[in-house]
Parts: structure tokens; C-alpha cells; sequence
């Protein structure tokens, strides 16, 4: 029985910071796809449906992060998609945005690549019922 790698959607404008998370992402055994703004992820993810997403909270684009979770929160209302916010933002306000979103995570930068390896490998083990309590 083979199973197949989880599909990961990286978010962010700084190409910079959008590969290196791509990088940590591909070191825990995903398949990686990106994305530079919010409405590029819409596509990205409606095209490629991703096991999880992690995104950037601000960017260009008129949708930030909890505006592009909302979204993808809607568009894939029939099953988990756990999304991870990685952001430089400190303000407790970004956090309780992202977290009423829908986000199952907000880690801030910089984060060590085996935090960020950590928090995606344990998101992606749990199931629906562990997302949905936030666990």
C-alpha cells in the first residue's frame, strides 16, 4: 500500500521567507505549492486542494490572511483543512482574527524551521473532530 505525500500551500509576498518555509515544509515529507497573495491562493488551493495551508497574515492583494482563511473555510466547507498563520505580526488582535477565521495555528516570525515542522506534522495527523475543537 502506498500512501501519498500531503499537499502543502505556503502563502507569502516575501519570495525570500516563502521558500525557505517551502524548504521546512518539503523536510517533513510534503508536496509543496505557493503562493504570493491571497486571491493567488484561492486559486492555487481550489486547484490543487491542499491538506493544509500555511499562510502569511498580511499581504498585498486586498485579501489578508483571516480573509483568505474565511474563504478557503467556505469553499471547502465538506472536509478539514487546517491552516497555520506564520506571521510577523505580534498584535494579539492578529491572533484572535486569524483564530476566528478559522486558523488552527498562528506561529510569528521568525520561527524555527522545527517549530514550523512540528505544528504542520501534528496538524496533519489530526482528524476533523481534532481540528474543529482546535486542538
Amino acid at each position: 500500500m502506498t500512501t501519498r505525500e500531503p499537499t502543502v500551500l505556503v502563502v507569502d509576498d516575501d519570495q525570500e521567507i516563502r521558500q525557505s518555509v517551502m524548504e521546512v515544509v518539503r523536510r517533513a515529507g510534503c508536496r509543496v505549492i505557493e503562493a504570493a497573495d491571497g486571491p493567488a491562493a484561492i486559486v492555487a488551493a481550489v486547484a490543487a486542494e491542499p491538506d493544509l495551508v500555511l499562510l502569511d497574515m498580511t499581504m498585498p492583494g486586498g485579501m489578508d490572511g483571516a480573509q483568505v482563511a474565511k474563504e478557503l473555510h467556505r469553499h471547502f466547507a465538506d472536509r478539514a483543512m487546517p491552516m497555520i498563520v506564520l506571521s510577523a505580526g505580534r498584535d494579539p488582535a492578529d491572533r484572535t482574527r486569524a483564530l476566528d477565521a478559522g486558523c488552527n495555528a498562528y506561529l510569528t516570525k521568525p520561527c524555527p524551521p522545527d517549530r514550523i515542522r512540528e505544528v504542520v506534522k501534528d496538524m496533519l495527523r489530526m482528524g476533523p473532530a481534532e481540528l474543529a475543537r482546535g486542538s
